[in-house]
């Protein structure tokens, strides 16, 4: 049986940044906003709003970092 020893090494610094923390959010023809989805990478929020885009909907889809700055 192998069992992992090793000590647990802290997050890179490039692991922190891409940990999710971005959200896709919609509104509506009446100013509704919603969230779609949450604690995405930026790459996949902007990949999630395209992909709403792209069907031609009339809403607003947009994505945003919802990191709070300490």
């Amino acid at each position: 049986m192998n069992v992992n020893t090793s000590t647990p090494q802290p997050a890179s610094d490039n692991a922190l940044r891409d940990a999710g923390t971005w959200a896709v959010w919609r509104q509506d023809d009446s100013g509704s906003r919603f969230l779609i989805e949450a604690n995405l990478t930026e790459a996949r929020a902007r990949s999630v709003v395209a992909e709403f885009e792209a069907r031609g909907h009339k809403q607003t889809y947009w994505c945003h970092d919802e990191k709070v700055s300490q």
